[in-house]
């Protein structure tokens, strides 16, 4: 199994632009060189079309990338609905035959999954870099996880871990072989038997992780399970690992992404521009001390269906949980490299195909200058 090498990074755009050059234009610059302006409902110094458009987003960490949009209800001279929904029902609204989302938010597994050919959905940009924190009982007195010591840490405990066969257990397994640490997947720890092989369960439920009684040695769970956890058990159970750290590099993984229907970015270039404009500055208005708890909280739960509550609660949401979610936008073409790279390992260590089109990253074009 190859290693994800920061090196591979430029071979593997060059690979993906020789194979689909002749479908697909290189990108361009966009909005995103100079993404200082101060986004609204109508931002200055531009023309933004008259869109219509649906947005849907999961509950959770992606939610929060749409917060500020929301609780402003920003409609960037348009008509923009706000949507945020279950996350395992977040895909049936850019599938079918007439899907529902001009804009959407999701994983982006399943956005290269199901949309990487680039004919329905365009990939604008990634909204999370990743919200994964690896947890033990505080009375194991286990050292901190770094590269450094994984494997050393690792071997012959037992790590759970909530959706083993979907992304997030996928980035751990591929920290994992990056280091070169064996693991075995296991339905039980009786199962776990040798001394030089990290043992891998699926946990089905987060709820499960109760400490002291907590049949893992370690547990991989997102925010705001993690510090809703280590708080409710008085410090009995804490974080003792990053994924995003382990994982590489300062920037985290790309985890969740923006999506655009094809024939929408097309006829509304300047509303795309505005609304990804407006996702940067989101991040700097979830992080300001005067924007309170309650404000992002109800901007999210004022989109959910009737009778849904948010994972999120004036409890759970601080400012280190927002800052653990890793919520900040970059434009494809920032990204594209990144994404393509994450999608190569995860390709190899999940025995599928993830890559995509060349063609599925948006290009964005430069806004006109209002006379």
């Amino acid at each position: 199994m190859k290693k994800f090498l920061a090196l591979a990074l430029s071979a593997l755009t060059l690979a993906f632009g020789a194979v689909f050059f002749a479908a697909c234009a290189p990108d361009e610059p966009g909005p995103g060189d100079d993404p200082g302006n101060d986004p609204g409902n109508d931002p200055g110094g531009s023309t933004v079309e008259e869109a219509v458009a649906d947005v849907y987003a999961p509950d959770g960490a992606p939610a929060l990338a749409l917060a500020q949009l929301m609780s402003e209800e920003m409609q960037f001279g348009g008509e923009v609905t706000y949507n945020v929904v279950a996350a395992s029902t977040i895909q049936t609204y850019v599938t079918g035959e007439d899907p529902q989302a001009e804009l959407c938010i999701l994983p982006v597994n399943a956005a290269a999954q199901a949309l990487g050919k680039g004919d329905d959905y365009k990939l604008l940009g990634t909204v999370t870099h990743g919200n994964i924190f690896v947890l033990s009982a505080a009375s194991n007195n286990f050292e901190a996880l770094t590269a450094d010591n994984l494997g050393e840490q690792l071997r012959g405990k037992t790590v759970g871990c909530i959706q083993l066969q979907q992304v997030v257990g996928l980035t751990l397994r591929i920290v994992l072989e990056n280091s070169d640490i064996e693991y075995q997947i296991i339905e039980d720890v009786s199962q776990a038997t040798e001394d030089d092989v990290v043992y891998l369960l699926n946990i089905s439920d987060p709820a499960t992780m109760i400490v002291p009684t907590a049949e893992y040695d370690y547990m991989v769970a997102a925010e705001p399970v993690v510090s809703a956890k280590v708080t409710g058990t008085q410090g009995k159970l804490e974080v003792v690992g990053d994924l995003q750290a382990l994982y590489g590099g300062e920037n985290g993984w790309p985890q969740a992404v923006l999506v655009g229907k094809t024939s929408f970015v097309e006829e509304n270039p300047n509303f795309v521009n505005a609304f990804c404009d407006a996702l940067v500055g989101n991040a700097a208005w979830l992080a300001d001390e005067d924007t309170a708890a309650s404000t992002v909280i109800d901007a999210v739960a004022s989109h959910l269906p009737d009778g849904a509550t948010p994972t999120f609660s004036e409890k759970n949401l601080t400012k280190e949980v927002i800052a653990n979610c890793a919520i900040r936008f970059e434009y494809a073409h920032d990204c594209k490299a990144e994404v393509n790279a994450f999608l190569d390992v995860l390709s190899d260590v999940a025995g599928k195909d993830f890559t995509v089109n060349d063609c599925f990253y948006y290009e964005f074009v430069e806004e006109p200058t209002a006379a």
